[in-house]
């Protein structure tokens, strides 16, 4: 039985979007979801992709006008989770793409951020996008800052990318950096979060809880 073919190896970037949100939804996680099927080959080229991935995040504000809240949530799953051959996990640990592309990758995803998130977390979107791309930070995954190169400065982009969001005014967006600064391991994430927490004195002791956890690497 045939499949069916995805080719995004030459698409523009309104043909990539839609690639990415224009689908029927599906509940995160259900088979249903179209980057589940079994019998689809998506073809794609990895600097294309990246391109067209930077572009698209620095156009991250037009997105609402574009699709609805559930395709944007499903295709943001779909970009940082076990989604499509070609998303933004695949890109990131891909040898074969310049160490310079990535970290230009990296640090458009600020715009997500500033522009869409912070108008609408997308559910848990928002918060668990970093968890899809530095998890494998963690000690026992298989990233190595400390003896590779090319490992410490994705490590370094994705480090100055959440201290910009985490001075964005959006509280959900300061906690997803949070949350993403738990996963990246950087050294110097005690002493930003020390300085978030002091310049922040309305946080809560809950609040300032969490943020000591993600500064040590133990928040879930």
């Amino acid at each position: 039985m045939t499949g069916r073919i995805i080719d995004v190896r030459q698409a523009t970037l309104r043909e990539f979007e839609d690639f990415v949100f224009e689908h029927d939804v599906h509940n995160v996680g259900s088979s249903d979801v179209w980057y589940h099927q079994f019998d689809l080959e998506i073809r794609y080229d990895p600097s294309n992709n990246a391109r067209r991935l930077i572009e698209l995040f620095e156009g991250a504000r037009n997105l609402l006008e574009k699709y609805t809240r559930a395709q944007l949530e499903q295709g943001c799953w779909a970009l940082f989770g076990a989604g499509f051959d070609g998303n933004l996990e695949t890109l990131i640990w891909d040898t074969e793409i310049p160490i310079e592309t990535k970290e230009a990758l990296i640090h458009s995803m600020y715009y997500m951020y500033r522009d869409l998130f912070a108008a609408d977390p997308l559910g848990e979107a928002c918060k668990m996008w970093w968890d899809g791309l530095a998890y494998d930070f963690n000690p026992i995954k298989r990233a190595d800052p400390r003896n590779n190169p090319e490992h410490k400065r994705i490590q370094q982009a994705m480090f100055e990318t959440l201290s910009k969001i985490l001075c964005l005014d959006a509280k959900h967006c300061q906690f997803a950096a949070l949350h993403g600064l738990n996963h990246v391991y950087h050294p110097d994430t005690n002493d930003l979060v020390r300085d978030y927490v002091e310049g922040n004195p309305a946080l809560s002791e809950e609040d300032v809880e969490y943020a000591v956890l993600c500064a040590n690497g133990e928040a879930m």
